[in-house]
């Protein structure tokens, strides 16, 4: 077997990895757990594509401590590929929900899993199960080994699960496609399981990687930090695409009445709280593929691809529904917003955005009358 294949796969990981963590430094990047989890991800890889060529190197040689290194390095790598494969569970169960105590109670059969698995991998110190080195130093695999591909073929089988559940609840993130970072993982660590001594599983998973660092930085570039919603740019973006292909569609315009005053009144932390919540709202009301955009402010918009202006009724039932369970809440407002609906289909933007606007505009003026009303009163 020619080493020198094995060496280079393993330097251009180290070599992708090294950059990817430049890059990372030099931008400012959201200190959410997640983020943490992959640099986690990035730093382990890079020192198993360093631990792989390093067993290639020692495996055979019989110099002193030669031995005890070929322990050291597949130790590392079978305890690590354990580790990186639940931390892209991990990493993707808070990029979708950003709730760290969900990791606890929603997998603990993996955790349980990993820990079994991680004490197998000490016993096989001593009593050789998973593989062995022999007198003569030379790795080999045990039967036993194979069930570490079963449990990391599990993890990843996991992540896909879990974002297959969010979408067909959430609808599909632009910005967070699990195919293009998983894939190649499963690619090259299939064929390193095919093809004994091919070194391909840790610079597949720097591959991954990469394409993982890819996707944070669109979701930085085109999503709202503050409320988790897509931001004006990638609307821009999503309707210049659609007309381009004459695609017919409806939106509505929401803008928080009162606003204003919620900001003069309880100070700006609580009116950035009152933006979060009106964007968690318009999110959760979702149905089928409606796409929620902060627009400017406190103006949102949603938009859908749809034959006519009546396919967004049931997303406003929905609305109508959360946003008064929300002020049912024991708190200090209530939150109130008014909207205006457009169509668009063969005709020009400017003209749907006035439609939209005018008709939040109408709203708005009738609930300050309702209000003025009910204060004469």
């Amino acid at each position: 077997m020619d080493l020198r294949f094995n060496y280079i796969a393993n330097a251009v990981g180290v070599f992708i990895l090294l950059i990817l963590l430049y890059v990372s430094n030099a931008k400012i990047l959201r200190n959410r757990t997640e983020d943490k989890v992959y640099t986690i991800m990035v730093v382990g890889v890079m020192i198993g594509c360093g631990m792989e060529a390093l067993s290639y190197a020692v495996d055979g040689q019989t110099f002193p401590g030669a031995r005890a290194v070929n322990y050291f390095t597949n130790t590392y790598l079978y305890t690590f590929n354990l580790l990186l494969a639940f931390c892209v569970v991990v990493y993707v169960d808070l990029g979708l929900y950003g709730d760290k105590t969900r990791i606890w109670k929603k997998y603990k059969v993996q955790i349980a899993v990993g820990v079994i698995m991680l004490c197998t991998t000490i016993l096989n110190l001593f009593t050789p199960i998973a593989y062995t080195v022999n007198e003569q130093n030379t790795y080999e695999r045990k039967p036993f080994s194979y069930i570490y591909y079963i449990v990391i073929m599990f993890y990843l089988i996991t992540a896909f699960v879990v974002n297959h559940q969010y979408e067909k609840r959430n609808g599909a993130r632009s910005f967070f496609r699990i195919p293009v970072f998983i894939l190649p993982i499963i690619a090259g660590i299939g064929l390193q399981y095919l093809f004994y001594g091919l070194s391909l599983a840790w610079l597949s998973c720097a591959i991954g990687l990469t394409g993982l660092f890819m996707m944070q930085q669109n979701e930085l570039a085109y999503v709202d930090s503050l409320v988790n919603t897509y931001n004006r740019q990638y609307m821009n973006h999503i309707i210049s695409s659609w007309t381009s292909r004459d695609y017919s569609f409806a939106g509505i315009m929401f803008d928080i009445d009162d606003f204003k005053s919620i900001n003069d009144t309880y100070g700006h932390t609580e009116g950035d709280r009152a933006l979060s919540e009106v964007a968690d709202v318009l999110l959760r009301a979702r149905t089928d593929n409606e796409m929620v955009f902060r627009f400017a402010g406190d103006e949102f918009i949603v938009l859908k691809l749809a034959k006519s202006i009546d396919e967004m009724t049931p997303y406003l039932e929905n609305y109508h529904v959360i946003l008064d369970e929300i002020n049912r809440d024991d708190r200090q407002y209530k939150i109130e917003l008014s909207y205006g609906k457009g169509f668009f289909v063969n005709s020009d933007l400017d003209t749907f955005m006035k439609a939209m606007d005018g008709k939040m505009y109408e709203m708005k003026q009738l609930h300050h009358k309702i209000a003025d009303a009910s204060e004469c009163k």
